[in-house]
């Protein structure tokens, strides 16, 4: 079945043979009956002992994977309505193209799966488009976001929620939340800004229970205040990073930031 010439099979047999100090097969010739090798009582000793090593090795080596490369989700959140901006503030223009696309931008190559939720068809086929899954429905609260895009994340060890109309939120920042989060796994990580709190967050996975049960219309600031104590803030030094563009006016303030920074 493997394909392999006999006299090479015999060959590496006959020096685990003599690397283990036993008989592995015990062997007979051809005859009428075509001969052949079965295993010795040490030999099937042996595989069973190597059997259970693999099978330790694997599940140790699961452990080691999952300790240095721990599951992290994204979800983006993209399901408000814009009614103080008069539009939709996802698709307004940010940079020549979308502003929903600094999202998708800052969370790239960073999370082993992320969603987009919306509300929004325009906005489900801009990210299809770029190549991020959505999941597009018509419920009416921040909390139906968080519950659907949790469920439509598998096996994870944390899970981020970005609000997608911070256009100048950073890669780095993203980053840097999750780095904290790696080295204190029992911690909600979020930034903070002239000591004001802000958003993304990354929640851990013992806050999904939390997250999936949150009170209608709730967001993750209400799992966050029961568990003031298992907090860690990260600080950055630039206001506009946290910034939502909730109004065209504010949208053009952060298009001089870029300008100005540029």
């Amino acid at each position: 079945s493997m394909d392999m010439a006999y006299s090479k099979a015999l060959k590496i047999i006959k020096n685990a043979e003599q690397a283990l100090g036993f008989s592995l097969t015990t062997r007979t010739t051809g005859g009428k009956d075509g001969g052949g090798s079965v295993l010795t009582f040490e030999g099937k000793a042996w595989l069973q002992k190597y059997d259970n090593y693999k099978t330790a090795c694997n599940e140790v080596n699961q452990k080691l994977i999952r300790e240095h490369f721990p599951k992290v989700g994204c979800v983006i959140m993209a399901s408000g309505m814009s009614k103080r901006f008069g539009s939709n503030k996802l698709m307004a223009d940010f940079n020549d193209a979308p502003m929903i696309l600094q999202a998708l931008k800052a969370t790239e190559h960073l999370f082993s799966q992320r969603i987009v939720v919306t509300r929004h068809k325009e906005v489900a086929k801009f990210c299809e488009d770029y190549g991020v899954k959505v999941l597009l429905h018509n419920l009416p609260y921040r909390s139906d976001t968080i519950h659907l895009g949790l469920e439509a994340l598998d096996d994870l060890d944390a899970c981020m929620f970005l609000a997608s109309d911070q256009p100048l939120i950073r890669k780095e920042t993203i980053f840097s939340l999750i780095q904290t989060w790696e080295s204190a796994r029992e911690y909600i990580v979020r930034p903070t800004c002239d000591g004001i709190p802000g958003s993304p967050v990354l929640f851990p996975s013992w806050a999904f229970s939390e997250l999936l049960t949150l009170p209608e219309g709730k967001g993750g600031n209400f799992v966050i205040q029961k568990h003031l104590d298992q907090v860690k803030n990260i600080t950055i030094s630039n206001p506009y990073e946290l910034t939502d563009a909730d109004t065209p006016e504010v949208l053009n303030t952060l298009k001089k930031q870029i300008a100005h920074q540029e």
